[in-house]
């Protein structure tokens, strides 16, 4: 659950878009890199005190994705490590669908809801509904997501 001074620190960073992930995982003591990660593997929360981060942990995320994709793994980590991380232990890997061993459908969920909430703000995306920027693709340009991301996130059928 999602703490009120967290909630504040999102909602401090989540005015424009695009969102800007890196700037909020810091906030939350998370550093984020870009790294050459397994096959099959997306992103991963590593923790050690050798990353010198406030938290201990670091985000690492496929450097060979697309940067839409990139910023989606980010955030989804970053949903595990708030909602989750009495359960990540010292390493924590999402595969290519963001389903990893170590948690439930249900955090799973959560954390890519989280992320969706993150990157495309629902009172975001409506001002700039109203302000003319109304298909899918112009408003995955506007906050750096993927078509495939901002349909689901209009409820639009995939």
């Amino acid at each position: 659950m999602i703490t009120t001074e967290q909630q504040t620190i999102l909602d401090k960073h989540t005015k424009s878009a695009p969102v800007n992930v890196a700037t909020v995982a810091s906030k939350f003591g998370l550093a984020v890199y870009e790294a050459n990660l397994p096959p099959g593997v997306s992103g991963m929360l590593v923790h050690d005190e050798k990353y010198k981060t406030a938290s201990g942990f670091v985000c690492f995320v496929d450097k060979n994705e697309p940067v839409t994709r990139q910023r989606f793994t980010a955030a989804h980590e970053i949903g595990h490590f708030l909602l989750h991380r009495e359960q990540i232990g010292d390493h924590h890997e999402d595969n290519y669908l963001l389903r990893s061993e170590g948690f439930s459908s249900r955090q799973e969920i959560d954390a890519n809801q989280f992320a969706a909430d993150l990157l495309m703000p629902r009172d975001l995306i409506a001002k700039h509904m109203s302000e003319g920027e109304c298909t899918v693709e112009e408003l995955s340009n506007r906050f750096n997501v993927s078509r495939i991301a901002m349909g689901i996130r209009l409820g639009l059928p995939t």
